[in-house]
């Protein structure tokens, strides 16, 4: 009788270690598939960003903030988040979304990881106005640029960086950085982001009244022009290039002929100073009439 009890007693012990090991064995597995679903979609989101970036952020704004879990898992949702509110023209100013992917990819992530992180960290600092903190975030993703493979994120970064430069009046940093930005569009085939990366070092080149380079790069500007003869970017340096290097005549024939294109306040802005520098005052103050101020630094220079 006590055999038989002992025997069950130890039936009974092995029967319940079968069970919790089996239950420990379905739970892992329902994680497991869990987690995989979660990596499914973020990689699906992450496969939509370039081309339908409103749906890449449909997806990411889908998956359930209590089947996040785990610090990488966090920080690449918080990361492929701030790119897709990024690229749906949403801008932030607070860090709520990206943070988990500053305090994890720094350390532990991919260079193309960590260049992403200081690029949208360095986006959301100059939303805040903050662009001391943007340029150092700028800079270090660029010092990634021998590592990272993610060539169009680089010369976006390249951009925003010149565009710091500017406004530092630092015009020679400019253009390098859009030279380089340039290249790199051209690269992997996005010609109207190289065209409009030229375009603002033809800017840089034309306020340091380099003529010289200036028609280098303008040369290479109209090898790439799309089936437009001018884009909206390469017709605003093209007018303050003529405004700069051209004789008087050139310039009002050149003012003359293109009124009719004037696309942005910028446009109107140089025009005005064509005319104003050609001596046809009327012509100038007429154009500035409908140009409102700013207190942007491009601005206030002209």
């Amino acid at each position: 009788m006590c055999k038989r009890l002992s025997k069950m007693t130890k039936t009974k012990k092995i029967y319940k270690t079968t069970t919790l090991a089996a239950l420990a064995a379905l739970l892992i597995m329902i994680a497991c598939g869990g987690q995989s679903e979660l990596s499914r979609q973020m990689d699906i989101a992450e496969s939509l960003m370039e081309t339908k970036a409103d749906s890449a952020l449909s997806i990411l704004e889908g998956i359930p903030a209590a089947s996040i879990s785990g610090k990488e898992t966090a920080a690449r949702y918080a990361l492929l988040k701030s790119m897709a509110l990024d690229k749906n023209y949403i801008d932030t100013t607070t860090f709520d979304v990206l943070q988990p992917a500053i305090d994890y990819y720094p350390q532990n992530g991919t260079p193309n990881e960590k260049l992403r992180t200081y690029y949208y960290q360095g986006r959301i600092y100059q939303n805040q106005g903050d662009l001391n903190a943007a340029m150092l975030s700028f800079i270090k993703a660029s010092e990634l640029k021998s590592q990272a493979t993610d060539s169009l994120l680089l010369a976006h970064t390249f951009v925003a960086q010149g565009s710091l430069y500017y406004r530092q009046y630092k015009i020679p940093e400019f253009i390098q950085n859009n030279i380089e930005a340039a290249k790199l569009y051209g690269a992997i085939g996005r010609k109207d982001y190289e065209v409009r990366s030229y375009s603002n070092a033809l800017d840089g080149f034309t306020i340091k009244s380099d003529k010289s380079k200036a028609d280098s790069i303008l040369a290479i500007c109209l090898s790439l022009k799309t089936e437009e003869p001018y884009s909206s970017s390469l017709f605003t340096s093209l007018v303050s290039y003529t405004i700069e290097f051209s004789p008087a005549n050139d310039i009002k024939n050149f003012l003359d002929k293109h009124q009719d294109q004037l696309q942005e306040r910028e446009d109107s802005t140089n025009f005005a100073l064509g005319y104003s520098k050609i001596g046809e005052f009327d012509k100038a103050l007429k154009l500035l009439s409908h140009v409102s101020p700013t207190n942007m630094i491009e601005d206030s220079i002209k």
